[in-house]
């Protein structure tokens, strides 16, 4: 037997077509990254990209799902203290998980791949061009963790996509606030889906700032100080908020504003609350106000 690897790069342009359409979407992932050549053959396969995701924070994230099979990029980085102010930072390495849940009782298989001579911005752009997902982008950002200008955040990411902003559990600063308006004003116009978690709104940051975006979703995951009349000012079709902090009468009133079209835009909303107490209680309150609501 030969230890002699296959001499997969001098085979004709059309055979390595058609090699490359019998490999494992792992396999192919990292054959893009050979070349310049290499990279465009794998564009010409067209791959069944449903979703790339990412997720920017001090140990980065690529996700890239295939229907039932994703592939998971850890960019694992130098350990720093300070923010990641910039994508040009080189990965000492990156994990890839592979996961195929077509296939019953298959084992995620975990490898270590080269670094690729790539920086974190360098493979973000990489694997979200391989193809156009068939749903779309998602761009998930740690504001405590991250602190990238406009321009960086411009230049590196599709700027069609969802968009989900983290804020820590801790009391948001200044860094967080201003780190969060530059997402937002660089990524929200182009963007359909919008997720806030832990958002400190204030003076300096409302929701008038989204108010801009023509969002058919914005999602607010525990928000803090929510000033229910903003919420007619935002240009969403959906609005779903889970939060136990919005009282019954700015609910009602938010509600008969609504149906006296002060957002005609609006067509659902939605809100989840967590506690039982609190659930039963606005319940019953919520049945005895549905006459002042127009909905009996």
């Amino acid at each position: 037997m030969t230890n002699q690897r296959f001499p997969f790069h001098r085979l004709p342009d059309d055979l390595r077509f058609k090699v490359l359409q019998t490999t494992d979407h792992r396999e192919i992932m990292a054959y893009s990254f050979i070349s310049k050549k290499a990279f465009s053959i794998v564009k010409s396969l067209r791959l069944p990209i449903s979703h790339v995701k990412t997720t920017t924070k001090k140990q980065p994230e690529i996700e890239v799902s295939l229907g039932l099979i994703t592939i998971k990029f850890e960019l694992i980085m130098h350990e720093i203290d300070e923010k990641m102010t910039h994508l040009n930072g080189v990965p000492v390495s990156v994990q890839v998980l592979y996961s195929n849940h077509y296939i019953d009782g298959f084992q995620d298989i975990l490898s270590t791949w080269t670094n690729q001579g790539k920086s974190v911005g360098e493979w973000i752009q990489h694997l979200c061009s391989i193809n156009q997902p068939k749903l779309c982008y998602v761009k998930v950002f740690h504001v405590r963790e991250i602190g990238l200008d406009t321009q960086t955040l411009r230049d590196t990411y599709p700027q069609l996509g969802n968009i989900i902003i983290i804020f820590s559990n801790v009391e948001a600063n200044e860094h967080d606030v201003m780190s969060a308006q530059n997402i937002l004003k660089t990524l929200l116009t182009d963007s359909k889906y919008l997720c806030l978690e832990r958002v400190p709104f204030q003076d300096h940051f409302s929701l008038q700032h989204i108010g801009m975006g023509n969002l058919k979703w914005l999602n607010m995951q525990s928000p803090r100080n929510l000033n229910v009349h903003d919420l007619l000012t935002l240009n969403a079709e959906r609005i779903w908020i889970d939060t136990d902090q919005m009282s019954l009468r700015d609910l009602n009133r938010f509600f008969k504003l609504w149906m006296k079209g002060s957002n005609q835009r609006l067509e659902c909303f939605a809100q989840r609350i967590a506690s039982e107490n609190k659930k039963k209680f606005m319940e019953d309150e919520v049945e005895n106000q549905k006459l002042s609501w127009g909905l009996r």
